[in-house]
C-alpha cells in the first residue's frame, strides 16, 4: 500500500511539473521554460528522495541499497529502462558534479517517449557543463518533441548553438527544418547543405540531404 501511494504522490507532482515545462514553452519564453525545467528538477529530486527512504514501488520489496547493489552487479545491457535511469541516478548521486549521468537518463527517456523527463534530465547536464554540445542537441529535440514537432525559438538556439559545439549534422538539421518552416528556401537549402558536410558516408540520409541543398523535390 506504501508503494501505491508513493507512486500515486509521484504521479501527481511529474504531471503538475509537465503541465508547468508546457505552459512555458508554449508561451515561448526562453527564461520561463528555464525556470520551469529548474523547478521540475527540484520536484524530481524530492521524489527521488522519497524513493531513497521507502524504496521503489516497481522492483521486489527490500532495503533500497541492497536492491542497487544488485542491479550493479548484472550485466548492464539485461537492464530494462527503469532499471537503467535508477543506476544513472545513483551515479549522479554519487557526482553530483558530472554532467554525464543526466545526459544519458536524457537520452533513454527521450528514447522512451518521456519528452518532458528527457528535458528536465538534458537541463541538469547543461547546468553542470554549460557548453555540452550533444545536451543542447538533447533537450532542443525534447523541446520540439514536447512541442508537437514545432521548433520553438528556445529550440531553435540550442540547435545553433550545438552546430558550433559538435561536428554532429542533426542540428543543422533541425535549423533547416525551421527555416522551412519560416518559408526561407535559401537559408533551409544552407543548413541542408552544412548537414551533408557533416554526414558520414553511408548516413541514409545524405541523398536527402544532396537534393534538399540544391533545391530539388524530395
Amino acid at each position: 500500500m506504501t508503494g501505491l501511494w508513493v507512486s500515486l504522490i509521484a504521479a501527481i507532482l511529474t504531471t503538475g511539473a509537465a503541465y508547468w515545462v508546457l505552459r512555458a514553452y508554449r508561451r515561448g519564453g526562453g527564461g520561463a521554460a528555464r525556470q520551469a525545467l529548474v523547478a521540475c528538477g527540484a520536484v524530481a529530486l524530492a521524489a527521488l528522495g522519497v524513493y531513497l527512504v521507502i524504496g521503489r514501488p516497481d522492483l521486489p520489496d527490500a532495503p533500497y541499497l541492497a536492491r542497487m547493489e544488485a542491479l550493479k552487479q548484472r550485466d548492464p545491457t539485461s537492464y530494462n529502462v527503469d532499471e537503467a535511469l535508477a543506476v544513472l541516478a545513483e551515479a549522479a548521486k554519487d557526482n553530483p558534479s558530472d554532467p554525464l549521468p543526466h545526459f544519458y537518463s536524457g537520452q533513454l527517456l527521450f528514447g522512451d517517449r518521456r519528452a518532458a523527463e528527457a528535458a528536465r534530465a538534458f537541463d541538469a547536464a547543461l547546468r553542470r557543463q554549460p557548453q555540452f554540445g550533444e545536451a543542447m542537441l538533447g533537450l532542443g529535440r525534447a523541446i520540439v518533441e514536447i512541442e508537437g514537432g514545432r521548433i520553438t525559438p528556445e529550440a531553435l538556439a540550442l540547435f545553433q548553438q550545438a552546430g558550433a559545439l559538435t561536428n554532429d549534422p542533426t542540428p543543422w538539421l533541425y535549423q533547416a527544418t525551421a527555416a522551412i518552416q519560416e518559408d526561407r528556401g535559401a537559408d533551409a537549402r544552407r543548413f541542408w547543405a552544412e548537414a551533408l558536410a557533416r554526414m558520414a558516408p553511408d548516413d541514409p540520409r545524405r541523398e536527402m540531404a544532396r537534393r534538399m541543398s540544391t533545391g530539388a523535390e524530395p
